[in-house]
């Protein structure tokens, strides 16, 4: 079981929220009024139907604290997906999750996703150095008495060290089972290799002389170029950087830092749309350089060992207690890790006790090596004493877990073109819990992340079912899709299009909508200049201009004849100029279009449309709360969306995609399809503890 830090109002009283009537609710209507909209034409269904009231309950529902941050996985998650199930089969669309051994009307709507963490057992976990008896060295760095026997010193877990066993971004290790237990083992003679990177220009190769097959590398401090880039954004992290909780490989987790690698990963930071990493001065990972884990596994080594920097060594815990993560363990889901651009070993970071006892008696010292490391200094490699051995023994503990992505789905009317769809999508989760707030408040509700995506996609989908039974069903089928795991990379979008239950080649259009519920009201203020925020009755559009004009022309007619939304352009570009997105790190810019769901469509060759209204100060905190949110504005882009949908939906014809696409989406949309994506895969069944 999964520690929460926060007392848990009771299950009764979110049973009966689960099931409150939202359209006799009724709130304050928005003070911001927005330029005005013409009465929904037939053409676009029951468009028209949705309301500001509506979108606010269910905002209220999914940003409340009972909800605890919506983190995957967690109770909170899985009761946001009760709560959008249980509207769905209510108002009567299709079930588009688990086709059998379900358990009650709700698992239907669930496309179950399997989950594993695998934590190292701090007890059962430890480091040895093996020394001669002349250079034995405990804790500290005291030498032992000459002569004699070899000597062992043993290093605590989570105080003298830590491990992200694999590297960021690299397939988790698989635990051996040692005396009938998980565990990882490995052990060597130790080289010193700098700061371990090797980089084609410039010929840099700090393993060059060194036999390093079945060793430890041991290495200290960044490239200057690397050094430079991570000052200028303020991070001052260095590769490998891990916590004392001890995650064991996969991305995403609290255990492994944000690494300097190319192109934009969505994993970095606390979700899927944090800052886009700028292009790495080194080149292309694994063709222009190696990080130390690639290098070190190319020329056979076993392990890196980094030296703490003076930031990784906060996450080394006073007197051997592990620094528990605050939203539990880390997941990861086994089916969607991606194979490594190049293989890896294991990563430790060695605190000062350790890294002491390695350097003890070798021609430079720890003090030297963490010095010069930590001033970004070329220092020269050097093989350590050849009877000084170093071994790592973590015990590992497994869990498994779950999470699933909502699907609901009105058919479309048309005997052969109900078998095509438009999908229309938002992420349902959020980041958990968070450091408390002076008032004490340690929740990321998620208000507008992506609350208020969720709740114009559950107005959504009332009004085309509503429509529906009336009479009012477009040609094609309308998919309604809320994404789990967006904030940890993407992972519900890449599930859906990676293993669909639907023909992906018959998906007309992705229309995302994530973060549509702020705008710039009276008195707003951000002293952030990389932020940009609309104004009331303003939504910035992202990805007719990359992905597909023809979708836009379609956009923009619809638009213009009913919401007459302001469409701002600014973020729907890959190439920032003077006019699209020219803040944030230079030359990349945000590089919005690749930081939520509708990216992993666009992998797959389908037209996408993302709309949201950009960042603010609240983003990813726990001051991301329901009070904040201009409901009028969900109201407003929820039915523009809903009517662009309902006309891809009954179009003759198909947007296309563009005739040129950036090189970036061009060579994922080669990559998954070398890695097969896209063939149809019946739903799983429900996963052992998949709530009802």
């Amino acid at each position: 079981m999964r520690r929460i830090a926060l007392a848990v109002v009771s299950l009764t009283f979110l049973s009966l929220t689960v099931f409150y009537s939202v359209r006799a609710a009724e709130g304050p209507k928005s003070k911001i009024k927005p330029g005005k909209t013409a009465a929904a034409p037939a053409t676009y269904g029951n468009a028209d139907s949705i309301s500001e009231a509506e979108v606010k309950v269910y905002d209220y529902f999914l940003a409340s604290d009972q909800l605890e941050g919506r983190n995957l996985p967690s109770r909170g998650f899985d009761t946001a997906a009760l709560y959008v199930a249980s509207h769905l089969a209510e108002w009567g669309l299709k079930p588009g999750g688990s086709a059998a051994e379900t358990n009650g009307p709700l698992q239907p709507y669930f496309m179950p996703m399997e989950m594993v963490s695998k934590q190292v057992v701090p007890e059962e976990s430890k480091a040895t150095i093996t020394t001669p008896p002349a250079a034995a060295a405990g804790r500290g760095g005291a030498s032992g008495a000459s002569g004699g026997s070899p000597r062992t010193a043993d290093f605590e877990y989570g105080r003298d060290w830590t491990t992200t066993a694999g590297g960021r971004g690299g397939a988790p290790l698989q635990p051996v089972d040692i005396n009938g237990k998980p565990a990882m083992e490995f052990s060597g003679s130790m080289v010193f290799a700098g700061n371990g990177y090797t980089v084609v220009k410039g010929n840099i190769n700090p393993y060059e002389g060194l036999d390093v097959r079945g060793k430890i590398v041991v290495i200290a401090g960044l490239p200057p170029e690397i050094a430079a880039q991570q000052a200028a954004a303020g991070r001052g992290r260095g590769r490998g950087a891990a916590g004392a909780s001890g995650t064991v490989g996969g991305t995403g987790g609290t255990a492994t830092a944000a690494a300097p690698d190319a192109p934009p990963d969505p994993a970095t930071a606390a979700g899927g749309r944090g800052a886009a990493a700028p292009a790495n001065p080194l080149g292309e990972n694994c063709k222009d350089y190696m990080t130390p884990d690639e290098a070190a596994a190319k020329n056979g080594a076993v392990a890196v060992v980094t030296i703490a920097s003076f930031a990784q060594l906060s996450t080394l815990a006073p007197a051997g207690r592990g620094n528990a993560p605050i939203n539990g363990p880390t997941f990861t889901v086994p089916k969607i890790v991606q194979p490594p651009a190049c293989a890896n070993v294991p990563t430790v970071t060695a605190g000062p006790a350790l890294a002491t006892a390695i350097f003890q008696g070798e021609k430079r010292d720890a003090a030297q090596i963490f010095y010069a490391g930590g001033a970004n200094t070329k220092q020269d490699s050097f093989a350590l004493g050849a009877n000084k051995k170093l071994s790592f023994h973590l015990g590992v503990h497994t869990e498994p877990g779950h999470g699933e992505n909502v699907i609901g789905i009105v058919e479309g009317g048309d005997p052969v073109l109900k078998n095509e769809y438009v999908v229309i999508s938002a992420h349902l989760d959020h980041i958990g819990f968070s450091a408390p707030l002076p008032d004490g408040h340690n929740i990321n509700n998620g208000a507008d992340d992506d609350g208020s995506g969720s709740s114009g996609l559950l107005a959504l989908a009332h009004a085309y079912a509503e429509g529906a039974a009336k009479g009012m069903r477009p040609r094609r089928s309308t998919v309604f899709l809320w994404n789990a795991g967006e904030e940890k990379g993407l992972w519900g979008s890449q599930y859906f299009n990676e293993y669909p239950s639907i023909d992906l080649t018959k998906v007309v259009a992705d229309l995302n909508i994530d973060m549509i519920g702020r705008t710039k009201g009276p008195g707003y203020a951000d002293p952030d200049p990389t932020h940009v925020l609309v104004k009331p009755g303003e939504i910035f559009v992202i990805g007719p201009d990359i992905s597909s004009k023809d979708l836009g022309k379609t956009l923009e007619t619809v638009n213009g004849s009913y919401q007459k939304l302001e469409l701002n352009h600014f973020y729907d570009t890959t190439a920032p100029d003077a006019t699209h997105d020219n803040l944030g790190p230079q030359p990349r810019g945000q590089r919005i279009f690749y930081r939520s769901d509708h990216y992993n469509f666009a992998k797959m060759g389908i037209p996408i449309a993302f709309f949201t209204n950009g960042l603010h100060p609240d983003y990813h905190r726990a001051t991301d709360t329901p009070d904040k949110i201009d409901y009028k504005q969900i109201e407003i882009v929820s039915k523009t969306v809903g009517a662009v949908a309902w006309v891809l939906a009954n179009q003759d014809s198909r947007p296309e995609i563009n005739a040129t696409l950036p090189d970036q989406l061009i060579k994922d949309m080669k990559t998954v399809k070398d890695q097969g994506w896209g063939k149809i895969t019946p739903v799983l069944s429900p996963l052992p503890h998949e709530p009802f």
